[in-house]
C-alpha cells in the first residue's frame, strides 16, 4: 500500500483512484504519511503544518475529521487517535488480494534477511532497519521479535515502549533505561543502572551491556574518573575473553568520553587518534555522529568555541540522519551536561538547550519521560526486595 502526492493539484492517489484535498489537509496528510506509524501531538502537528501561523489545537482535530471522511473508501489508510497524546497514520495491507509469499517457508531466505538486519544493526543504519521491517510481508520474511522491539526503540516510540502488551516489562527495561540517561541527572541514572545490573529480572545479555558499555559514561559524568577507568579495564577483559568484536567501536567511543570528562589532554588526543583509525575501517553512521559530537566537546574544552559548535552540529545532524532516536537524544543531553560541568553559559548553552528541548518534544519525552523513570524505579525496587543480590 502506497500513496502518491501531487503538490500542484493537492491530489492524493492510490493506484487508479484519486482524492482532491484542501491545501492544509494535503500538507497534514503528506506529513503524517512521511512519518507513518509515528504519533504526534496536536502541538507538534501545528508546528510542522502551520508554521508561522497561530491556529488553535482544535484546528488539527477538524482537519483530521475531514481527512477521515474523504479517505473513508480506502480501508488501508487509518488516521488513528493515540489516546492522551495525538494522532498517527497507519497503513494496513489488504491481504485478501495477496497470495501467500513462498519465501516465508524458505529458511535460506530467512537467514539472508536476518543477516542483513544484523549488519544494519552493527552499522547503525536505523533507516535501513525500519525499511526492511516494514517490508517484511512483501519480502516474505518473518522478523525476529527482538528486531520488532528494537525498531520501536530506535524510532523513539516511547508510547509503545511504555504501554505495549506484546513484551513484558523486563524485556523492555533495558531499552527504556537507555532513554533514562537523557531524562534525569547522572547520579540518579547511576543508581538505576546499578540496580538494574544487579537485578535478576533483567536478561543476562542486557545486564552485561549495561555493565561493559552504558554505565561507564555515567561514572565519568558523575566525576568518578578512576571508577570509570576501572570499569573500562574490566570491559576490555570481558571483550577479549568472549571475543565480543562488535563492541570494539562503541567501547572506544566510551573510552573517549571518559577521557573527555576526567583525563588529560594527551589521553584525549591519543584516544581520538585510535578512533579515527577505527572509523576509517568501519565508518558506522552511529559512531561517526557520536565521535563528531565528542570532537566538538574536546574543542569546547580547549576554548575553541566556534569550531566546537560547528563540529557538534555536524555530529547531531549525522545522528539525526541515522534515525537512532536514543543516541540523538542522549548526545544532545551530554552536550548540556558537559557545558554545565565547564560552566559554559550564554548563547551557546541556550542554543543546545533549545535543540535538546525540540528533540525531546518530537519523541514525546514531556508526555512519557517522567512516567518511564517512575515505572523503572518502582519495578527495580519491587524486584530488589525479592532478590538476594546487592544493589551497590
Amino acid at each position: 500500500m502506497s500513496l502518491q502526492f501531487d503538490e500542484g493539484t493537492y491530489t492524493v492517489s492510490q493506484q487508479m483512484d484519486s482524492i482532491r484535498l484542501l491545501a492544509k489537509e494535503f500538507a497534514l496528510l503528506h506529513f503524517l504519511y512521511e512519518n507513518k506509524d509515528k504519533a504526534f501531538t496536536r502541538s507538534q502537528l501545528l508546528d510542522r503544518v502551520w508554521p508561522l501561523e497561530y491556529p488553535v489545537e482544535r484546528t488539527v482535530d477538524d482537519h483530521i475529521y475531514r481527512l477521515r471522511k474523504k479517505l473513508k473508501r480506502w480501508d488501508e489508510v487509518s488516521l488513528d487517535t493515540v489516546r492522551g497524546y495525538g494522532y498517527r497514520l497507519a497503513l494496513r495491507e489488504n491481504r485478501a488480494v495477496l497470495p501467500p509469499n513462498p519465501s516465508i517457508h524458505d529458511p535460506e531466505m530467512q537467514e539472508v534477511v536476518h543477516g542483513l538486519l544484523r549488519k544494519y544493526h552493527l552499522f547503525g543504519q536505523g533507516n535501513s532497519i525500519q525499511m526492511l521491517i516494514r517490508q517484511q510481508e512483501a519480502l516474505g520474511v518473518r522478523i525476529e521479535p527482538y528486531y520488532q522491539l528494537y525498531l520501536h526503540f530506535i524510532q523513539g516510540d516511547l508510547d509503545w515502549l511504555m504501554n505495549t502488551a506484546e513484551f513484558p516489562l523486563e524485556e523492555r527495561l533495558y531499552w527504556l533505561l537507555i532513554y533514562v540517561h537523557a531524562l534525569v541527572e547522572p547520579a540518579e541514572s547511576l543508581m538505576l543502572y546499578k540496580q538494574a545490573i544487579h537485578s535478576s529480572v533483567l536478561p543476562a545479555e542486557h545486564r552485561q551491556e549495561l555493565r561493559i558499555l552504558n554505565i561507564i559514561d555515567i561514572y565519568a559524568e558523575t566525576g568518578q574518573y578512576q571508577e570509570a577507568k576501572k570499569q573500562l579495564k574490566e570491559t576490555y577483559r570481558v571483550m577479549e575473553a568472549n571475543q565480543l568484536i562488535y563492541f570494539k567501536l562503541p567501547v572506544s567511543i566510551t573510552a573517549l568520553s571518559v577521557e573527555l570528562w576526567g583525563g588529560s589532554g594527551e589521553a584525549v588526543e591519543e584516544q581520538m587518534a585510535v578512533l579515527r583509525t577505527q572509523l576509517k575501517d568501519a565508518p558506522y553512521l552511529r559512531e561517526i555522529g557520536r565521535f563528531q559530537v565528542m570532537e566538538g566537546l574536546w574543542l569546547l574544552r580547549q576554548g575553541r568555541v566556534r569550531e566546537a559548535e560547528l563540529r557538534m552540529d555536524d555530529g547531531l545532524e549525522v545522528l539525526k540522519m541515522s534515525l537512532h532516536a536514543p543516541l540523538y537524544l542522549n548526545s544532545a543531553y551530554q552536550i548540556l551536561l558537559f557545558m554545565d560541568h565547564h560552566r559554559v553559559e550564554g548563547r551557546l548553552r541556550n542554543k543546545y538547550q533549545q535543540i535538546y528541548t525540540e528533540i525531546s518534544k518530537s519523541y514525546g519525552v514531556s508526555v512519557y519521560g517522567q512516567q518511564i523513570v517512575k515505572t523503572i524505579r518502582h519495578f527495580l525496587f519491587a524486584n530488589s526486595l525479592s532478590s538476594d543480590l546487592p544493589l551497590t
